[in-house]
């Protein structure tokens, strides 16, 4: 891959050897561009293109990355800490082991994406799509997925402890040996999902919906029925 040039960055590009600390660079297209472990903290980005980028290991924090075109980029290991993704696509995406505490991703489509042990605690995740999704070992303590679609994405030893999940639909996904001690789960959607060896212990289930939920584990299935029973 041709080393790229720092002051004016190209798709396809190898710019390992830039420092792009609070540049602004709105728009900017670097699909395909090689970015490991290049500094972007404070970088403002919005409506970029880093599809296909790789971006392992590198330091995004406090970057805007607003409404761009992310598909299939790869965030292995990189410091996503309070980076902003609001309405970014993000369909195929890696961010195995990535720090992403505090991080905004309202309103994404991330679809088929990993998060396999991403620290996504505090991630604010409201409204977006991440069918598909995969969530292995991943941290998200209180995370904040209102009316989010999880529909088939798969749980599994994750944390979501203390999360407000109101709204959010998880059909048919698989959350397995994964703690929501504490959740609030008003209007929530569990429709075929196989929820084997979790726990909800304390969790708000105000309609929540487990139509049709595999592997209900004891205190859940007492927890809906006690509910089900103060229901007028």
């Amino acid at each position: 891959m041709q080393k790229g040039d720092c002051n004016d960055p190209k798709p396809f590009t190898d710019l390992r050897h830039c420092d792009f600390g609070g540049r602004n660079l709105p728009g900017i297209v670097l699909r395909g561009a090689r970015l490991d472990g290049v500094n972007l903290s404070n970088a403002r980005m919005p409506g970029c293109d880093l599809s296909a980028a790789s971006l392992r290991g590198a330091d995004l924090k406090w970057a805007n990355l607003a409404e761009c075109n992310l598909r299939v980029a790869d965030f292995e290991s990189a410091d996503l800490f309070h980076t902003t993704f609001d309405g970014s696509v993000m369909d195929h995406g890696r961010f195995v082991g990535a720090n992403m505490f505090g991080a905004n991703m309202n309103e994404v489509s991330a679809k088929e994406a990993n998060f396999t042990n991403a620290y996504m605690k505090d991630i604010a995740m409201e409204e977006g799509n991440f069918q598909g999704a995969l969530f292995w070992e991943t941290f998200m303590q209180r995370a904040v997925a209102i009316d989010s679609d999880f529909s088939e994405a798969l749980f599994h030893n994750a944390t979501l402890t203390g999360g407000s999940l109101e709204g959010a639909r998880f059909d048919r996904a698989e959350i397995t040996h994964s703690l929501l001690n504490g959740t609030h789960l008003s209007n929530t959607r569990f429709s075929g999902a196989d929820l084997a060896d979790s726990r909800f212990t304390n969790a708000r289930l105000d309609n929540a919906d487990f139509t049709g939920a595999m592997n209900v584990p004891e205190h859940l299935r007492r927890l809906i029925e006690k509910k089900a029973g103060s229901t007028p």
